[in-house]
């Protein structure tokens, strides 16, 4: 028995002496005055108890789990500290007499985000600085698949404004077509659209396109006026036709009627023969039947140049209408260009910077900034480069990009009478292409 109590007593000294050795004194002193946080990896040793030793990471909720003992308080207590409670939790009817010692195998990872070429987590080491951290990021810049972004960006926004840049000249150009077909003129005036991206091919194109839809519609309505117009000599001749008809009945009524009078004489003095008289009096009776029939056919003519006059009018007032409902709607597009247009332009403005100063030296350093946990609260603090970090620290290096100044609407090619609407809905464009900038420039 005296034995072997002395052999394990050596046994115990020597790991104590060897575990001693392997730890760095002033590692081990500044490990003692380290608050344990959650996600730092701990290394518990009990000494004579292997299965109760090894290392294990501190939850999120502040814990940190060991064999047998389960769940034990760890977050915001020193090595020291934990080492007292892991030792009075085995004193609980597990170990007799434990000798516990706690180290931080591995600290709770530091972040390194904004504008470098390698942004994520890093392993903390001890004396590790703010300049360190960025060099373990691969240093200040852009990643490649960040400036591919920005460029392609640059592309999309390109190809914004230039769509909406043509779909304006189309725009303004049908607008100067509508104009002329509401005026009842031979001419489009188109408008003058300098300082415009589209080329004079493109623009051509757009007139050409406008004066053909001009000259289509003019010959329609000309050709359908025309057809109308056509029906009013046949009906003013097919009068003229009914009128002389009646007056030559109007005459033979009358040399009837003289007739009728001569046999009624007759019959008076016997002379005359009553079926005669009787047919001439049908005859009279017929004659009367045709005036009134010419004079109800000569007002239905009549009436049919009135309507086919009607149906000119009718025909230049459908046409006006489609015109004004056309000219509405084109209106309507225009005043939306206004706001779509100065926050494409704006958010193509930003996309150039942002290629320019990627592909240009660097003239000052961009703003660096350390969060940092200060007990329960969180701290921004502004980091200089050779500040020493603490684990759990993140360091923020701020956007490369200087903001983009506001553009005029004059630059803008919007006209004069519609700035009166603009305001306030190009400030929403601009805080649009505000955000998508800053968004572009704090990626990852």
């Amino acid at each position: 028995m005296h034995w072997r109590g002395l052999a394990y007593a050596t046994t115990f000294f020597i790991t104590l002496y060897a575990y001693a050795g392997t730890i760095d004194p002033a590692a081990a002193q500044a490990q003692q005055g380290y608050q344990i946080a959650a996600g730092d990896r701990i290394g518990v040793t009990v000494i004579g108890q292997p299965d109760l030793s090894g290392e294990a990471t501190v939850d999120q909720g502040g814990n940190l789990r060991l064999p047998i003992v389960g769940d034990i308080r760890a977050v915001n207590l020193s090595p020291s500290e934990l080492e007292k409670s892991i030792a009075t939790s085995l004193e609980q009817g597990y170990v007799r007499n434990p000798v516990v010692s706690v180290k931080i195998a591995e600290y709770r990872p530091i972040y390194v985000l904004g504008m470098v070429r390698a942004p994520g987590s890093y392993p903390y080491r001890e004396g590790l600085s703010v300049l360190g951290a960025i060099a373990r990021a691969g240093g200040i810049g852009a990643t490649e698949i960040q400036q591919t972004s920005i460029l392609s960006e640059l592309l999309l926004a390109e190809e914004r404004v230039r769509l909406l840049e043509i779909n304006r000249a189309s725009l303004l150009t049908k607008r100067a077509r509508l104009i002329s077909q509401q005026n009842s003129v031979d001419k489009i005036d188109f408008p003058d659209i300098t300082g415009s991206v589209i080329d004079a091919a493109r623009m051509a194109q757009i007139r050409d396109s406008e004066q053909r839809a001009f000259d289509s519609e003019r010959k329609a309505e000309q050709q359908e006026r025309e057809a109308l117009q056509k029906q009013l000599p046949r009906l003013d001749a097919e009068i003229a036709s009914l009128k002389q008809q009646a007056t030559l009945e109007t005459q033979q009524r009358e040399l009837n009627h003289q007739l009728v009078t001569d046999y009624e004489n007759l019959l008076k003095t016997g002379l005359g023969r009553k079926p005669t008289y009787i047919e001439t009096k049908r005859e009279e009776a017929r004659i009367d039947g045709n005036i009134e029939r010419l004079r109800s056919d000569a007002l239905r003519a009549d009436l049919a140049i009135t309507e086919v006059q009607f149906k000119i009018t009718e025909l230049h007032n459908t046409y006006q209408r489609r015109v004004m409902s056309e000219l509405r709607e084109t209106d309507r597009a225009l005043l939306d260009l206004t706001v779509s247009l100065p926050s494409a332009q704006r958010a193509r403005a930003a996309r150039a910077q942002q290629v320019g100063m990627l592909s240009a030296e660097q003239a000052q350093q961009p703003t660096i900034s350390v969060i940092t946990a200060k007990g329960s609260t969180v701290v921004k603090l502004d980091g200089a480069v050779d500040a020493m970090l603490q684990p759990g620290d993140v360091v923020q290096v701020g956007s490369l990009f200087a903001p983009t100044p506001p553009m005029p609407l004059d630059e803008l090619g919007i006209t004069h009478e519609k700035k009166a609407q603009a305001p306030s809905q190009t400030k929403t464009g601009e805080t649009a292409a505000s955000q998508g900038a800053a968004a572009v420039s704090t990626v990852n």
